[in-house]
């Protein structure tokens, strides 16, 4: 069972929307249950698949997979809010990526841990399996169901079995190809490469920019 925290958001609709369609039981989570409740009762016509909506602190009680969908800034709190749910035989998988438009400008921001997810590892329980991906697909492309996503996502954990069940996950969404990026230190490797995608998605104008890599088996 995935619960999707922030899955009210769009790039968190997408992924819902994108597993639950894979056959996957879904939940999103928000700050406020009726916001879940209704936002998933409008994906689950949309799907036409059943994607359950509840406060972010019970969905992560009841789930296996915890997909953390949040901005940046509101990661602290959001973790604070469910940590205590957060129990050693769960998965949390981190989507954040700490990006910044100023002016018309896009940046990544200097994390003082390196990244994103190396900064929830200090927030989150010690003995959760953490794992970072999906920071590369865009929303747009999760959310035109229509489309495969037709894009490589890189894994990063250090925990290999954990690691191996977002693998599968992934490519359970139509087009994608999941790629092991090693240990969780290697995300702040991945994660500012999330600013060129954006940066290129805007200047060429197109639905989004994706990554493909060639020479791997």
């Amino acid at each position: 069972m995935i619960a999707v925290i922030g899955g009210t958001g769009a790039q968190g609709r997408g992924l819902a929307m994108r597993w639950a369609i894979a056959g996957e039981d879904v939940i999103i989570g928000s700050r406020w249950g009726e916001k879940a409740e209704k936002a998933a009762a409008e994906m689950s016509k949309q799907v036409g698949k059943k994607i359950r909506g509840m406060s972010n602190l019970k969905a992560t009680r009841i789930a296996d997979v915890v997909v953390l969908s949040v901005p940046f800034e509101a990661m602290k709190e959001i973790v604070e809010e469910i940590a205590p749910a957060l129990t050693a035989n769960k998965i949390l998988l981190s989507v954040v990526v700490p990006i910044k438009f100023r002016r018309g400008m896009v940046s990544v921001e200097p994390c003082e841990a390196g990244s994103a997810a190396e900064e929830l590892e200090k927030l989150a329980p010690r003995d959760i399996k953490l794992v970072s991906a999906f920071q590369t697909v865009g929303a747009a492309r999760l959310q035109d169901l229509k489309k495969p996503i037709e894009c490589d996502i890189v894994v990063c954990g250090d925990d290999e079995k954990a690691k191996r069940v977002v693998m599968k996950l992934a490519e359970k969404i139509q087009g994608v190809r999941a790629i092991d990026g090693g240990p969780l230190c290697n995300s702040r490797l991945v994660e500012p490469v999330v600013a060129l995608l954006v940066e290129l998605t805007r200047r060429k104008k197109v639905p989004g920019v994706s990554i493909r890599f060639e020479g791997l088996r």
